[in-house]
Parts: C-alpha cells; structure tokens; sequence
C-alpha cells in the first residue's frame, strides 16, 4: 500500500509540473510576443506595483522573483539598458549600501497592461472553477 501511495505522489507531482512548465511556457511567449518582457521580469513589476511605495530593495526581491542576488541586479539592469524608464535605482538613505529598485509610471503602466494578458492566459488555461479552487488551494498550503 506504501509503494501505491508513494507512486501516486509522484505521479501528482509530476502532473503537477507539467502543467506548470506549460502554463509558464505560454505565459513567457505571450509577455514576450505583446510587451517584450521575460516571465521574470513580469513578476519584479508586479511585485514593485504591489508593495509599499512601489519600491523594494534588490535583497527584498530574491526571494520573490525566485532569483539569486547577482540575477536580480543583472535583471534590474537589463531593464535599465533597455532605456524603456519602467524602473528606478536608488540608494537607500538609512544605508548606503542597499540599493531600492522602484516602479515608475511607465513600469506601471506596463505591469497593467501585461496583468491583463496574463489574467487571460491563466482564464485560458484553467477554465474550470475547480482548477481555480485547486490554486486557491496550494497557495493556502505554501503559506502555512
């Protein structure tokens, strides 16, 4: 029975990153074919529109963007050199050596209007209330 289980949670799992890996693979192409943008630098615009004053230090962000420190220093500058104005770099003034990446108007702007195509490409692919439930679900689970 133990061997019945444990196959049956990987089997799960497995279901579970497949359609992860697709769901991610379709969200990239749409962001990158309507605003040019990688599925990594949509989430640092959504989370810099969702906290406080619409900046956060580059330390901050590791975690949420799921990237090492480097990573995300190279990605904030990627967008710098694209010279679009989405973001801001600044120094922290209570340390010096924390830099806060902040979110401009135009970065807002941006992160509205691919938050609607990725809204759709979510819909799309979890049409179903119970597929909504389900995530509903699991990020229950990873706040516990």
């Amino acid at each position: 029975m133990k061997n019945n289980l444990e196959g049956d949670l990987i089997a799960s799992w497995l279901s579970l990153t497949y359609i992860q890996m697709n769901v991610a693979g379709e969200l990239e192409a749409k962001l990158q074919e309507n605003y040019q943008l990688t599925l990594k630098e949509f989430y640092l615009l959504l989370f810099l529109s969702e906290a406080p004053e619409k900046k956060l230090k580059l330390q901050q962000l590791e975690a949420m963007v799921g990237l090492s420190q480097s990573a995300v220093s190279r990605l904030v500058s990627r967008f710098e050199a694209k010279s679009c104005g989405a973001l801001e770099r600044k120094s922290c003034d209570d340390d010096r050596r924390s830099i806060y990446t902040s979110l401009t108007a135009i970065g807002q702007n941006k992160v509205d209007r691919a938050r609607a195509t990725v809204n759709g490409v979510l819909a799309e692919s979890f049409p179903s209330g119970e597929a909504a439930q389900l995530l509903e679900q699991l990020a229950r689970l990873k706040q516990q």
